[in-house]
């Protein structure tokens, strides 16, 4: 074996030890209690295993259909989570999935199935850099066609932020901390900001065009213009202020659910948070459901996948 192949292997290894060690295996229930560590495997629906488990969207008029972004691409469920079949681009490290109008838009950058999904530059983290992929499906996540918008580089994405307001307003942020804006439902993208002020990860655009921003290093912000960021507190279930995902509930846009180690809510814009599903285990992808908003979905990454019918105040495993 040369000295590149034992390079690239050492870098899987390393990955995929530091999500063993991030996440025990989760499988039990809970509103406001606890999904509670376990050493064996997933007891309810599994997601595809990957080396890393970024984001999530809920057909725009089916609640049981998920596309759900990883390392490895795109996976869609027609059965609410139960089983997967792979969609969308292939060697896509897929970082942004969000619904605009009745399609959903898929991004990311090139990768190979060797690729570290997320790379630490400092004190924070990123996805990996490289050639830019960008697709829409306009049937729910069963067919995706790769689009090249004008004004939007062929630059890495680690977040789509659309506004809940006016979702002709889609913003892209990418893994350098650009920030475009598409006031044209993603025909086109100009620059909105040069660095999006906090470290590029996660961010959601809530009631009043109030942004919420975070990221697994520093912790969870709020923003009244997207460019200047106030820091904000929490603690999750493992007393980290880690942020992994968010989602924006289609019906009251000041509830936003927010992934750590488990599950949080917040009714007042991000403002302050409650556990909702108590967990040792490292979530990821979380998103609601547009035509049933009290329908939610959680992915953790013991692969193990949770579903809200309450609008996330309680939280089940998909068996």
């Amino acid at each position: 074996m040369n000295r590149r192949r034992v390079t690239i292997l050492l870098i899987v290894l390393v990955v995929i030890g530091a999500i063993v060690g991030i996440g025990a295996i989760s499988r039990s229930t809970g509103s406001d209690t606890t999904a509670s560590a376990s050493t064996g495997a997933v007891t309810g629906a599994a997601v595809p295993s990957s080396l890393w488990y970024w984001t999530m969207a809920v057909s725009p008029t089916d609640p049981n259909a998920l596309v759900v972004g990883t390392a490895n691409g795109l996976y869609r469920s027609t059965d609410g989570g139960k089983t997967w079949t792979p969609t969308g681009p292939k060697n896509f490290n897929a970082t942004s999935v969000v619904q605009v109008g009745s399609s959903l838009y898929a991004g990311g950058a090139h990768a190979t199935p060797t690729t570290s999904p997320v790379v630490k530059t400092g004190a924070t983290r990123a996805a990996t850099s490289g050639a830019a992929v960008f697709a829409v499906s306009t049937d729910g996540g069963q067919t995706w066609k790769v689009q090249h918008p004008a004004g939007l580089p062929n630059a890495a994405v680690q977040a789509f932020a659309v506004d809940p307001a006016n979702s002709q307003n889609f913003y892209a942020v990418l893994t350098s901390g650009k920030v475009y804006l598409s006031s044209n439902g993603a025909k086109s993208f100009k620059l909105s900001s040069p660095k999006i002020g906090i470290p590029p990860w996660a961010v959601a655009i809530m009631k009043g065009g109030q942004f919420a921003g975070g990221d697994m290093d520093t912790g969870p912000y709020l923003s009244s213009n997207g460019t200047t960021w106030k820091k904000t507190t929490f603690t999750d279930s493992r007393g980290t202020k880690m942020v992994m995902e968010y989602a924006v509930d289609p019906t009251d846009t000041t509830k936003v659910l927010m992934t750590s180690f488990g599950i949080e809510v917040s009714t007042d814009s991000g403002k302050t948070w409650h556990t909702a599903l108590k967990s040792s285990t490292m979530f990821g992808p979380i998103a609601y459901s547009a035509s049933k908003p009290d329908v939610a979905y959680a992915i953790g990454f013991d692969s193990s996948i949770w579903r809200s019918d309450d609008g996330g105040k309680s939280w089940t495993q998909v068996k």
